[in-house]
């Protein structure tokens, strides 16, 4: 897993579940979409404002 997107009601399970689905490092985000697709939390429907990922994982 690579990274996790998440609302704010949502960002402490995202964090929870990168520290135990193995991330090295997690490191929290601010979300910014760079193109026109439409995003949503991993879980729920709205839209994101963070994402957790590790220090290799591509840039957002």
């Amino acid at each position: 897993m690579d990274e996790i997107k998440a609302c704010q009601e949502h960002i402490e399970e995202a964090l929870d579940d990168a520290v135990y689905g193995g991330f090295e490092m997690p490191i929290l985000k601010a979300f910014s979409p760079v193109d026109k697709e439409v995003y949503k939390c991993a879980y729920c429907e709205k839209l994101p404002i963070y994402v957790v990922e590790n220090e290799h994982s591509h840039t957002i």
